[in-house]
């Protein structure tokens, strides 16, 4: 049986960021946009370039990179990381 914890959206920056040295930014979005935690110049960021975007019915997590960005497991980290943000 897997157990996952809940994360507050600050508990889910924290962990994104103890994850990835190539974070540069970071914030977790209500439904509606607005900034619950973290960079707010982020709020309505869009999937490009170096911003990654993850999405539920409830939160969005985005995230600004680096240059080297290791694209296929900061994506499982994000989604990992909105399960976490959902089960809350």
């Amino acid at each position: 049986m897997t157990v996952r914890a809940a994360l507050t959206p600050e508990g889910a920056l924290g962990w994104l960021g103890s994850l990835s040295v190539d974070l540069r930014a970071a914030a977790v979005l209500d439904a509606g946009g607005a900034v619950l935690a973290g960079d707010p110049a982020l709020a309505g960021a869009r999937e490009g370039g170096d911003v990654m975007v993850a999405s539920s019915e409830r939160h969005s997590i985005a995230v600004r990179t680096g240059p080297r960005p290791l694209k296929r497991l900061l994506r499982a980290d994000l989604r990992a990381a909105l399960e976490a943000l959902e089960i809350a």
